[in-house]
């Protein structure tokens, strides 16, 4: 129960780190987002690593994702447990992605089920 109760604490904070701390709203050079849909059956997911701090994003299945989850949590592994709280932040800070939306130069995101990169115009 604690494990779980901290790993809430940990997503909460997160998203509100996301929430509050955005890009600014003007971009120093102009930008779009380049879109590369995902193969049937998968979508764009942000996923926590393995072997270090950090997500990746990658055309997956809700249910392999659910599996990388489901070791992340269960590995007891700090790193690996923040990694999971980041991938579903990241995640849900992705839904209000449009092809239209502003970006910084290299950034990644899920748009609609499609990976978008952020790059120069």
């Amino acid at each position: 129960m604690g494990r779980l109760l901290g790993f809430v604490a940990a997503l909460a904070l997160t998203v509100g780190f996301v929430v509050f701390s955005g890009p600014p709203a003007s971009a120093s050079a102009p930008t779009r987002w380049q879109i590369a849909p995902c193969p049937a059956g998968s979508k764009a997911l942000w996923l926590p690593r393995v072997d270090k701090f950090g997500t990746d994003i990658s055309c997956t299945t809700e249910e392999a994702r659910a599996a990388a989850v489901k070791e992340a949590v269960g590995s007891g592994s700090p790193t690996r447990m923040m990694n999971v709280v980041i991938a579903f932040a990241q995640q849900i800070s992705d839904k209000s992605l449009t092809p239209e939306s502003p970006c910084v130069l290299g950034a990644k995101g899920a748009i609609g089920e499609a990976i978008g990169t952020c790059v120069a115009t």
